[in-house]
């Protein structure tokens, strides 16, 4: 019995694989086709060919895609970098632009600064001839009003015999002239400052016999002369200040003080001039604007 059940199961199989191999000889779409004719082969080949170039094909559309995101990815690098690019040509004709602006502003303050250069030395040099004018008139006008000043020259030579000679001098003159003379003007100035007119006119002396700033050291005499209310006396010494120089920033104070001291003594002819003069030479200082307006 068992054998008769087996045998019926090996004939069921090899009844179904006959149908299979029915069904499927020459089915070039199965697995593993068997059965082919030459054709059938032939399309075999072809459809593996075909399905071989669909593989490829998938494979290359997906690299595409990728180097198509990486191409996408370098123009918008590329479209920042031209951006960047822009902005800095941009930036560059800005400079560039006010670069020209500047240089033609630059220009154009040279020149003016050349014209108002040329302007004002001309304007000096108008004032420096007012000036020389103006003082020799004055040097002029004190020569003839004062042509001997024999009572203040008689003073100074006796005060410079003192000085030069060194058996006559007292010690203090002495030490005085052993003084440096930068020290000595020092000494002067606070003297004078601290209304010490007597101590101050001695150290001015003393400069006036080493020649050091004799010009201001006359006019600082005058200047004591003056505060002393010696109007008289004052006024040889600013003539010889002025004499030796017009340079001084005091002249200005020079010329009014001078002014005043004409006045003062009853000679408002020449007080008058020394006013236009000051006022001619020095339009600009305090001493020409406190001046009286006189003809």
């Amino acid at each position: 019995m068992k054998k008769i059940i087996n045998i019926a199961v090996i004939l069921a199989a090899t009844s179904i694989f006959a149908e299979v191999s029915v069904f499927d000889a020459g089915n070039i779409n199965t697995d593993n086709p068997y059965g082919l004719t030459e054709n059938e082969k032939v399309l075999l080949n072809n459809k593996k060919k075909v399905d071989r170039l669909d593989q490829n094909i998938g494979t290359m559309q997906s690299d595409v895609s990728l180097v198509q995101e990486n191409i996408e990815g370098v123009k918008s690098l590329l479209d920042s970098i031209n951006q960047r690019i822009l902005a800095i040509e941009t930036r560059v004709n800005e400079l560039e632009n006010g670069l020209n602006s500047q240089k033609a502003t630059t220009a154009k303050d040279i020149t003016n600064l050349k014209s108002l250069i040329k302007a004002n030395q001309t304007k000096q040099n108008e004032d420096v001839k007012k000036i020389t004018t103006a003082l020799s008139e004055l040097t002029s006008l004190i020569d003839s009003k004062h042509p001997k000043d024999t009572s203040q020259k008689s003073n100074l030579e006796s005060k410079d015999k003192k000085i030069d000679t060194d058996n006559q001098k007292s010690q203090h003159l002495k030490q005085l002239d052993n003084m440096a003379g930068a020290d000595l003007l020092a000494m002067a100035d606070k003297a004078y400052k601290a209304k010490e007119y007597l101590k101050a006119s001695e150290c001015f002396t003393v400069l006036i016999s080493k020649n050091y700033k004799p010009a201001y050291s006359n006019f600082m005499l005058g200047e004591i002369e003056y505060f002393n209310k010696n109007y008289k006396n004052a006024v040889p010494y600013y003539q010889k200040s002025v004499a030796i120089s017009q340079k001084g920033n005091y002249m200005p104070k020079l010329l009014y003080h001078t002014a005043i001291s004409f006045d003062k003594i009853g000679d408002i002819k020449s007080a008058n001039k020394f006013y236009k003069a000051l006022k001619q030479a020095y339009p600009d200082s305090a001493e020409a604007k406190a001046a009286p307006d006189r003809k």
